[in-house]
């Protein structure tokens, strides 16, 4: 890793020099009078200050009250606060696994019950050992995530930096790789004043002190005992009357009469958070008060800090927030560690983190606006989830509507001017622009505060119907919306705008959206989301072929080529660029797939040589985006920085583990496959046509086998789209998430513009088809593209990009533009007759 921390140590070394020998001219100077001076504290007491950690778990902000937690209250007045996104290997974490991540650095979890409840934490017995550590290590050496229980125990061993542990958390936490608690460990007392006495105890010999204030859990979640291990006695303590202390290992079991309340709960943990306050006043110490797990469903968490960060700047009256997230008032579990080892000055030798270090940053003025942020957040982060699924569900049920209806309208035989056609392909455009419109609709809800109604599900679903209602109604009233790509255009163009002004702004849209990413997955927090990327490149293709296509059909292939690449640079540095979408597997897609349609639009062949080559810049691309990530300070980096800097410690194996677990978990997911297939079934029925030809885009007995005369780069843009969708699926760990999503988007605006022409071209098209081999890839060759500008704009014949020959030349805009070039058809030569030979 870099060491960007080094100089700072040579700094404090060369300043606590100069203060000693400062103190020490002191001291001659003034040993003969009477009295003696105390010297100010160095630069060495400053860098020597404690930290000191105080642990929790189901402690959120929305428990905080003046009166019920009036050390809480005042925290969030006088500190800095945030939200922790407590996400372990499971969607729900139990108190292990919080204090596991501190531990690791990374996520990791207790082996499962049985009935699934989570396990009540234990002091080490008389073996010195954590109860339950064998478990902890099966459970990680199972997952993918590459944690090592034991690794801040270990660094802190092996630095000989002096450690207190009290409670079992802490217990946990301290423990180096055989599960034994590192410097001294000591159980919790029962008492508050008890507590501050060991805590200003402990800060007068160890650097780092940690503690375990206890647990809340929801009523009907209650712990359960994990077994034998040999209790250590506490002393009597001060808690409520009449309430049983949440920590104890006895708590009550979901079928108990009584269980705590979590007020009552969250008070008592107030009380254990505010004896330890009081024990590092005038201590210099910084304080980091973190919930580390859920109470039961998966909540943001609380966090707060006062003192000195790790960076200078104090934990005063503003938010928290870290590099791993990179969100005003949001950090992870897995950022507590690092934080620790920077405040300690051990970040140089831990490997590569998933997290990184907590720091402050600007936030409202007033505390109780601060407090606003948060409680707001939270609530959205919570309301999301509610919505999500009953979002997806609707889209992906009414999708397969749609490919369905489409099937059958745009393959019927017959007069599209009359009834019953007619209607059918009115409500099939206008359907399939509000479905295509859909998806971003999901990231445009963002943009309204719908979790603050009364109602939010209803606030929610009236939001998405105006967003789809606005687009699908811009798209139909528009000057485009006489192109036969027009609508579906400029649908596909508020795609890509709305996701490139948000990755360029600061993700805000991407971030707990329904198709975007959740702050209580802890998957990603800022950049382009899979979902986002599969948007973007899908639709970036259909804004590409509406530009290009008219310019192709007036003979300007070089500036239609120029557009093309240029949209495409553009959308890749979108993309990939760390700070702005940071996004590792989308470039080399994006790559793939504006380059195919680049050469194609040139009017030159893809060869398998140039594919090699294509694909090697890609991977040139992404690998130069992460070591230009990886080369700023560990702070400052994105998870592209962070995932070359896990490749150079040796964890490629476990990403790469983890992302195949990732996709054949969500292969068979109901929603994305029906997506996926319907969507790959309706475009060959619409391309291919009834029975086609071997080599032909639409049989010659189809009802769109003239379509390609009006959109001749249509069959290159869906090979464009189906290879960057294909490498996407292949890249990224979200699997077949990423084609369906695609698909949601480009299938209905193909279906759209279909819809579009059969209603402008009233009359069958003739097409003759040629019977050349096609190509594998690509489009027409040099020849035939010096044809195609040589001839006149109504006649000739056009090759497509497999080798079918459409009569008719090469069509305007529009569908009249397509029946005037349209030369008469020939009259039938009649049958022989019967007695002929």
């Amino acid at each position: 890793m870099p060491t960007s921390a080094r100089p700072r140590a040579l700094r404090h070394r060369v300043r606590a020099l100069a203060g000693t020998l400062l103190a020490a001219a002191t001291v001659l100077l003034t040993a003969p009078t009477a009295t003696a001076a105390t010297p100010a504290p160095t630069a060495e007491d400053t860098a020597a200050a404690p930290v000191v950690l105080v642990g929790v778990t189901g402690l959120r902000w929305d428990d905080v009250t003046t009166l019920t937690t009036p050390t809480l209250w005042d925290l969030s007045r006088d500190g800095s606060i945030g939200l922790v996104a407590a996400r372990s290997v499971a969607s729900r974490s139990c108190p292990a696994d919080g204090w596991l991540a501190v531990s690791s650095g990374e996520r990791a979890a207790d082996l499962p019950a049985d009935d699934r409840t989570c396990r009540s934490l234990r002091d080490p017995g008389e073996d010195g050992q954590v109860p339950g550590w064998d478990d902890y290590l099966s459970s990680a050496e199972s997952e993918s995530y590459g944690a090592r229980p034991g690794l801040l125990g270990d660094l802190l061993a092996g630095s000989g930096t002096p450690a207190t542990g009290i409670g079992p958390g802490a217990a946990i936490a301290l423990a180096d790789g055989d599960g034994l608690p590192v410097g001294t460990h000591l159980a919790r007392p029962g008492s508050t004043n008890a507590l501050t006495r060991t805590v200003r105890d402990a800060l007068q010999t160890s650097r780092l002190v940690v503690v375990d204030a206890g647990v809340l859990r929801d009523p009907g979640y209650a712990t359960a005992a994990r077994g034998s291990s040999t209790p250590v006695e506490e002393e009597p303590g001060d808690e409520i009357p009449g309430i049983a202390d949440p920590t104890d290992p006895e708590l009550p079991t979901p079928g108990a009469i009584v269980e705590p309340t979590r007020s009552a709960q969250a008070q008592t943990l107030d009380d254990r958070i505010g004896a330890v306050l009081r024990a590092t006043e005038r201590s210099g110490a910084t304080v980091l008060v973190v919930s580390l797990a859920d109470s039961s469903r998966a909540t943001l968490q609380l966090a707060a800090a006062l003192g000195t960060a790790p960076n200078g700047d104090e934990y005063a009256r503003n938010l928290l927030t870290s590099g791993a997230t990179r969100q005003a008032g949001l950090v992870q579990t897995v950022d507590v560690t690092p934080t620790l080892l920077d405040s300690l000055d051990l970040e140089d030798d831990a490997p590569a983190l998933a997290g990184a270090t907590i720091v402050p940053t600007a936030g409202p003025v007033t505390a109780s606006g601060r407090m606003a942020t948060l409680l707001d957040v939270q609530q959205q982060a919570q309301w999301v989830t509610r919505v999500s699924g009953g979002f997806s569900t609707r889209m992906v049920l009414a999708q397969a509507v749609l490919f369905v209806a489409a099937a059958i309208i745009l393959t019927r035989k017959g007069r599209s001017d009359r009834r019953p056609l007619r209607p059918a392909l009115h409500a099939l455009k206008i359907a399939s622009l509000a479905l295509a419109a859909a998806p971003i609709t999901a990231f445009l809800t963002g943009l309204v505060p719908w979790w603050r109604a009364a109602d939010p599900r209803m606030a929610f679903w009236w939001t998405v119907l105006a967003w789809i209602a606005l687009i699908t109604a811009l798209a139909l009233v528009g000057p485009w919306r006489r192109s036969v790509l027009g609508p579906a255009g400029f649908v596909a163009a508020v795609t890509v705008g709305v996701l490139v002004v948000d990755a360029c702004t600061g993700s805000h849209l991407v971030i707990d959206t329904p198709m975007g990413a959740h702050r209580l997955l802890a998957a990603r927090f800022y950049g382009m989301s899979n979902q986002a990327f599969a948007l973007l490149t899908a639709a970036g293709l259909l804004v590409a072929v509406a530009i290009a296509d008219p310019l192709v059909r007036r003979g300007r292939r070089v500036l239609a080529t120029v557009l093309v690449a240029g949209l495409g640079l553009l959308l890749v540095v979108v993309d990939g660029a760390p700070g702005l979408g940071s996004d590792f597997g989308g470039p080399p897609a994006l790559i793939l797939a504006f380059a195919l349609l680049a050469i194609t639009v040139s009017g030159r062949r893809v060869h398998w040589r140039t594919l090699a080559i294509i694909l090697g810049v890609g991977a040139l691309v992404v690998g130069g985006f992460a070591v230009l990530d990886w080369m700023r300070p560990p702070a400052d980096r994105t998870h592209l920085g962070r995932f070359f800097a896990t490749v150079l410690d040796g964890g490629l194996w476990d990403v790469v583990y983890r992302k195949l677990s990732v996709n054949l978990r969500v292969l068979t997911n109901w929603r994305y496959l029906v997506l996926a297939v319907f969507g790959i079934a309706l475009t060959w029925i619409v391309l291919a046509g009834d029975r086609p030809r071997r080599g032909a885009l639409m049989g010659p007995r189809s009802p769109l086998a003239g379509l390609q005369a009006a959109v001749p780069l249509l069959r290159p843009a869906v090979l464009a789209i189906g290879a960057g969708l294909g490498v996407g699926f292949l890249i990224n760990d979200s699997g077949i998430v990423v084609p369906a999503t695609g698909i949601a988007v480009a299938v209905p605006c193909l279906v759209a513009a279909a819809a579009q022409w059969r209603l402008e071209a009233p009359e069958p098209q003739a097409v003759a088809v040629d019977e050349r081999t096609p190509a594998a890839v690509g489009a027409r060759g040099e020849a035939d593209a010096q044809g195609e500008a040589d001839a006149p704009a109504g006649g000739g014949a056009v090759a497509d990009g497999g080798g079918a020959v459409v009569d008719g030349g090469v069509s305007g805009a529009s569908a009249a533009d397509a029946t005037a070039a349209r030369p008469p058809a020939a009259r039938p030569t009649p049958p022989p007759a019967p007695d002929a030979h």
